[in-house]
């Protein structure tokens, strides 16, 4: 009987299911450009570095590490197999044909994943996310994933179901990630007792940087908001965790706590590409949730303007300044 409930439930949620979403192709846009400022900005020379003495190789061990483009193209300029790479990315985050493209950046986060001498944790982040990708978009059969969706998806089709699964397979990594990274937190002495913030903006090459590094360092400092924000952060990750595995507006808070604590972050530490890959996923995992808040959401942005409009309207006309014979008897 149990089972049979559950059946009946995932069956009204793959029916219910928006297979056309411009929410997630934002979220993949995102993740997309992310991946692609790290090949603009950096040099192929600083990203194949010898790691340990060891010469710059690339592991190419099969099946995953042998399918990046790096280890297909064997000995090509690897400058030269970026900007290949970095046109994958350029073409997934313009939006056209998703149904296709994403198995295209899927090929290029793999690429970057598993062959970089110096990954940040984004690019792994991005390898499951874009896999999944692949299943969340195999109904979408738009021409660009910013055209408003479709009134004629093919709901029942095999393709509707696998879009469902690749969509939950993105919210339950997404959550998984932000828990694991606040449990993991609670076993490590400074995190634990609230002092990782102050030795993390203090780091040498890891730590506070940019316009901002003298007044992290200097915040940090001060007992109280060194507590708050390592506290603060673990609490954050759980919390958004929580919420993409809940319905509705929750999901749309986790997209707007996240895309917050990333930007602080980013700009405590300057880890620009790893802080919006985290956020496009994050956006990817919510999607369902923020395309069905968006109507609301422009219901209230359409009555607060009308007020506003209504307000200025019904206001009393400010009285026109009298000139000729009125006004010298009033001076008189």
């Amino acid at each position: 009987m149990f089972a049979k409930q559950i059946a009946v439930l995932m069956e009204r949620s793959v029916r219910r299911f928006p297979a056309e979403s411009r929410t997630l192709g934002a979220g993949r846009s995102i993740i997309a450009l992310a991946q692609a400022s790290i090949l603009i900005f950096t040099p192929a020379s600083h990203l194949f570095v010898p790691v340990g003495g060891a010469e710059i190789e690339i592991g190419c061990s099969p099946p995953v590490q042998a399918a990046s483009l790096y280890c297909l193209a064997g000995s090509a300029d690897r400058q030269l197999l970026n900007f290949l790479v970095l046109g994958m990315l350029l073409i997934a985050a313009s939006g056209i044909l998703p149904r296709y493209t994403t198995l295209l950046h899927f090929w290029a986060s793999l690429s970057i994943g598993q062959s970089i001498s110096l990954p940040d944790g984004g690019d792994a982040v991005a390898q499951v996310v874009t896999f999944f990708l692949i299943l969340a978009c195999a109904n979408d059969r738009r021409t660009w994933h910013w055209q408003k969706p479709s009134s004629a998806e093919q709901k029942g089709s095999i393709w509707h179901g696998l879009a469902w699964a690749g969509w939950w397979g993105v919210r339950l990594q997404v959550a998984y990630i932000y828990l694991n990274s606040a449990l993991a937190k609670l076993s490590v002495g400074p995190w634990a007792e609230g002092s990782a913030t102050y030795y993390v903006a203090r780091m040498e090459n890891f730590g506070a940087a940019g316009l901002f590094a003298d007044l992290f360092r200097w915040a940090t400092g001060i007992t109280l908001i060194a507590l708050l924000s390592t506290w603060g952060t673990i609490f954050t990750e759980s919390l958004i965790a929580l919420l993409l595995l809940r319905r509705g507006s929750r999901q749309t808070a986790a997209a707007l706590i996240s895309a917050c604590l990333h930007i602080l972050i980013i700009l405590q530490l300057g880890i620009v590409s790893f802080g919006f890959i985290m956020v496009g996923a994050v956006i990817c995992a919510a999607s369902r949730g923020i395309d069905s808040n968006a109507p609301r959401l422009k219901n209230l942005l359409s009555r607060t303007r009308r007020s506003t409009r209504n307000s200025h309207s019904s206001a009393p006309a400010e009285p026109e300044p009298m000139s000729g014979p009125d006004a010298v008897a009033i001076g008189s």
